[in-house]
């Protein structure tokens, strides 16, 4: 994989980063994303990469319910510069993730195709600024790491967005992004303080509706799945995007 250079524009996403920093999260509705339409035209290519993730391996008792592809990436200074990694290897420990932490999980990478992808460049570069902008932070370094997840449910069996239950997952921030809905109920998510006080519920329901949270403040969690026609398919697909401070 070869070396990459962002160039997306820092947008100002028209949200009070300062409610960011007090509450520890945020929802930005897909619709208020302020997507130049030279990006925008972008989305087809990355949507359709969501139909061909590999099914997750690591999942307990033969259970199929969840795709995924992985990729890694050192974000060199927040105006855009970034070094694709080639490591497919993600860490959880047992303590964070209970279902399927403690040792190295290897997945799928992202086709280069979607790594190169000017949307997901920009999801990154504002997602990030935003971040930093509401704590306070300048990091010339971070590591990145990308989650493309679908989630399915057949016939009466529900899928499981988060099977380890209300969690952190052992980062700095994330942020989360709908890319689509298809014939589904549930899914919908909850932010938790560290004693467990539920804070917000909410759900993601159109393409881009995406939800930030310092994730070494608050714990997370998302309902079960089903499918509403039984007889058709029906998923959830979504971005997750962990960031992390990095010492160059």
């Amino acid at each position: 994989m070869s070396h990459s250079t962002l160039k997306s524009k820092i947008f100002n996403l028209g949200l009070d980063v300062q409610e960011l920093g007090e509450k520890g999260y945020q929802f930005l509705p897909g619709s208020d994303w302020p997507v130049p339409a030279s990006i925008a035209r972008c989305w087809g290519a990355f949507a359709r990469s969501w139909s061909d993730l590999p099914h997750d391996p690591y999942l307990k008792d033969g259970a199929t319910f969840r795709q995924r592809r992985i990729g890694r990436f050192i974000y060199r200074d927040i105006n855009g510069h970034i070094d694709p990694t080639s490591s497919t290897q993600f860490f959880q420990s047992k303590s964070i993730n209970g279902y399927a932490g403690g040792f190295e999980r290897n997945f799928a990478p992202l086709h280069d195709l979607t790594y190169h992808n000017k949307l997901l460049h920009y999801i990154i570069a504002n997602s990030l600024e935003h971040f930093c902008a509401a704590f306070g932070v300048r990091n010339d370094c971070w590591d990145i790491t990308l989650h493309q997840f679908r989630i399915s449910a057949s016939g009466d069996a529900v899928g499981l967005p988060t099977p380890e239950g209300i969690h952190r997952d052992g980062h700095q921030f994330i942020s989360m992004h709908l890319v689509g809905r298809e014939n589904i109920g549930g899914g919908v998510s909850s932010v938790y303080a560290d004693d467990g006080e539920k804070l917000a519920e909410l759900t993601l329901e159109q393409p881009l509706d995406s939800l930030f949270v310092a994730d070494y403040l608050l714990k997370h969690g998302v309902t079960p799945i089903h499918a509403i026609d039984p007889g058709k398919p029906a998923y959830r697909d979504l971005l997750v995007i962990d960031y992390n401070f990095l010492n160059d």
